[in-house]
C-alpha cells in the first residue's frame, strides 16, 4: 500500500515537472513568434506541429497554449531563467530541436530578420548549444527552405 502511494506521488511530481518544462518550452518559442511583432497563424501551426514531432505533445494542446500566450499579449523579459530551466531538464539533443524549431519559425516567411536572428542566437547560447551545431541547424533550415 505504501509503495503504491509513493508511486502515485512520484507520478504526480513527474507530471508537474513535465508541465513546468512544457510551459517554459512554449514561452521560449513564443519569443520567436512575436519577435517581429507580427503573429502569423502559419507560425502557430508550424510551431505546434514541430513541438508535436520533437517533444511528443499533441498539436491541439500546443495550439491552445500558444494561443493563450497570444491572447494574454504575453511578453517575457526573462529568457535567461526559462532557458536555464530547460537546459537543466532537457538533454542536449532536445535543446538542439528547440533551436531547429526557432529557425523554422523564424524563416517561415523566408526573411531572416536581424532581431529575430539575434534572439535565436541568444537562446542557443543560454541553452548551451555549441556554435557548430547552431550554424549547422541554421544552414540545414535555410537549405530546406531554398530547395522548396
Amino acid at each position: 500500500m505504501l509503495g503504491k502511494l509513493k508511486k502515485l506521488f512520484e507520478s504526480k511530481e513527474e507530471i508537474k515537472k513535465d508541465n513546468y518544462i512544457n510551459k517554459n518550452l512554449y514561452l521560449l518559442i513564443y519569443e520567436i513568434i512575436v519577435a517581429d511583432h507580427n503573429i502569423d497563424d502559419r507560425e502557430i501551426n508550424l510551431t505546434s506541429e514541430l513541438i508535436e514531432k520533437y517533444f511528443d505533445i499533441r498539436k491541439d494542446i500546443n495550439v491552445s497554449e500558444l494561443r493563450k500566450l497570444q491572447n494574454e499579449n504575453h511578453f517575457n523579459p526573462d529568457l535567461t531563467n526559462i532557458a536555464y530551466q530547460l537546459k537543466n531538464h532537457l538533454p542536449y539533443e532536445k535543446r538542439k530541436y528547440l533551436i531547429l524549431i526557432c529557425w523554422q519559425v523564424l524563416l517561415i516567411d523566408e526573411e531572416e530578420d536581424i532581431f529575430e536572428t539575434s534572439i535565436v542566437r541568444k537562446i542557443a547560447v543560454l541553452l548551451g548549444i555549441e556554435d557548430n551545431d547552431f550554424i549547422s541547424i541554421r544552414n540545414k533550415v535555410k537549405n530546406d527552405i531554398s530547395s522548396r
